[in-house]
């Protein structure tokens, strides 16, 4: 866990021209989307024709966009680092929750103007059992809890994917810190259009598209605020698959040749854009409807859970080395960041972990995570607050990591994992080991171990084998 406490919250909890006058305490928007990489997003500028996204577009041009930022290579994984600063070795979260849980009722019958989705996967649990986020863990919404002095209100409003039948489940996502919950508990909803709502705790049955819905909630419980400080964990399911194409009113770009009642799979691309179009113009309909004071004093964080699943990433990466391998498609997802005194329209090589959100965002609201954070805990979370105002700053981490494994913490031993520093990358896959160099390499296809390594090679390779090792050693520190 960092000490450091940027400038940007020096400017934030100073007075100003007299002692009796202080800047309004700032709020903190999360948005995370689901399962997209940074090739789906035309501010990066790495993906072969992206879709159409002018709200993203917008905050990229208003804030700094991170080019080396890892998240886990799948949905729940992330989350768990984002709620504890913690890697997955330490929680046990290595893949989707999928143990068996209490049931919910059918989902309500699917309005007759709805578009085409395709059944949902269904996956063996017996073969992939892991579990959510444990009970005693120690989360973001209670460091706020922890700090009410400050007067922040929070909520997670859509994907939680966390809960199953012994941490809380419908109550978990209230019972881990946050003030309000409105959502879906799984990972994947049967349907956009037709689902079980489950808000503090409460199941209800909803119809419409879903997005639209969790926007309506977002903008009524930030209306409820007034002046007060607040942190919204905003979680879209788009663009996960079911594949489908989104209403009218919320493309970008014409899709008027594409059949809402079918998914012809050699324009499934296009659907895909669809989809992203869609959460895009959300986003851009919730920052709109922000009070102007209101908006000018948030922080819009925006983040991919993932990479792109295998049936919709695009060149430069591959199918095969997408969501669910760490590979650089499965965990460089998109970071952007705007707000209060962050630089506009800047880039940040910085080497960023999705623990590094617990930290940051504790910081970014005037919580110091030294204080806060019960000092037993092992965290892994380091701040990136520097980058915000200084997008050149030097880095505080020398590496990132990322892992996936299944069983819980039984698994950890068996699991696929990466490491890299500003330029080297060591990964694991499926127990075979490989050597990348990202600076001439960047989407891994010279394995370097099959060829004999360079002395520098070399000595990068066994310096960055031997990180790992030492860092996986400590699996045990809980």
């Amino acid at each position: 866990m960092t000490n450091h406490v940027g400038v940007l919250i020096t400017i934030l909890t100073a007075t100003v021209s007299s002692p009796e006058v202080a800047l309004a305490a700032p709020n903190i928007l999360l948005i995370i989307g689901d399962d997209m990489g940074v090739e789906t997003l035309a501010s990066y500028g790495v993906g072969e024709n992206p879709p159409t996204t002018a709200a993203l577009d917008q905050i990229a041009r208003e804030g700094v966009r991170f080019t080396n930022f890892w998240s886990q290579p799948l949905c729940s994984p992330t989350r768990a680092t984002i709620m504890t600063g913690r890697y997955g070795f330490r929680t046990g979260v290595g893949s989707p929750q999928g143990v068996v849980r209490p049931d919910l009722p059918d989902i309500p019958q699917k309005p007759e103007w709805a578009s085409y989705e395709p059944p949902p996967v269904t996956y063996d649990i017996e073969v992939r059992p892991s579990h959510g986020l444990l009970a005693g863990e120690y989360t973001l919404p209670m460091a706020f809890k922890a700090n009410q002095h400050l007067g922040y209100s929070t909520a997670a409003i859509g994907k939680w994917h966390l809960a199953d039948a012994v941490n809380g489940w419908l109550d978990h996502p209230n019972l881990t810190g946050f003030d309000y919950f409105a959502g879906i508990m799984s990972g994947t909803p049967e349907s956009y259009f037709s689902w079980n709502k489950v808000t503090n705790g409460e199941v209800s049955g909803a119809v419409g598209y879903m997005p639209v819905d969790k926007t309506d909630d977002a903008i009524a419980w930030l209306e409820e605020q007034g002046e007060s400080p607040w942190f919204l964990w905003f979680a879209f399911n788009l663009p996960h698959s079911p594949l489908h194409l989104p209403p009218e009113e919320y493309w970008q770009d014409d899709h008027a040749d594409l059949d809402p009642k079918s998914l012809p799979e050699e324009r499934s691309d296009e659907y895909f854009a669809g989809m992203i179009e869609a959460m895009d113009t959300q986003i851009g309909r919730l920052l709109a409807a922000m009070e102007p004071q209101v908006r000018e004093n948030t922080y819009v964080i925006f983040m991919g859970d993932n990479g792109t699943a295998s049936s919709n990433v695009r060149a430069p990466f591959q199918a095969r080395r997408a969501k669910n391998t760490i590979y650089q498609g499965g965990i460089n997802v998109p970071l952007i960041v705007s707000g209060p005194d962050v630089v506009r329209g800047a880039t940040s090589n910085m080497l960023i972990n999705s623990t590094d959100l617990f930290a940051t965002i504790m910081e970014l609201a005037g919580i110091h995570p030294e204080e806060t954070v019960p000092k037993e805990l092992t965290t892994d979370s380091v701040s990136f607050l520097a980058a915000l105002s200084n997008p050149y700053a030097q880095s505080e981490r020398e590496w990132i990591y990322a892992d996936v494994f299944t069983g819980g913490l039984a698994g950890v031993k068996d699991a696929s994992y990466a490491l890299r520093n500003s330029r080297y990358k060591i990964l694991r896959h499926r127990g075979s080991e490989e050597f990348y160099d990202l600076r001439v390499d960047p989407y891994e296809r010279r394995n370097l171990l099959a060829e004999e390594l360079s002395p520098q090679e070399r000595a990068e390779y066994l310096s960055l084998k031997e990180q790992v090792l030492t860092l996986r050693s400590s699996e045990a520190q809980r």
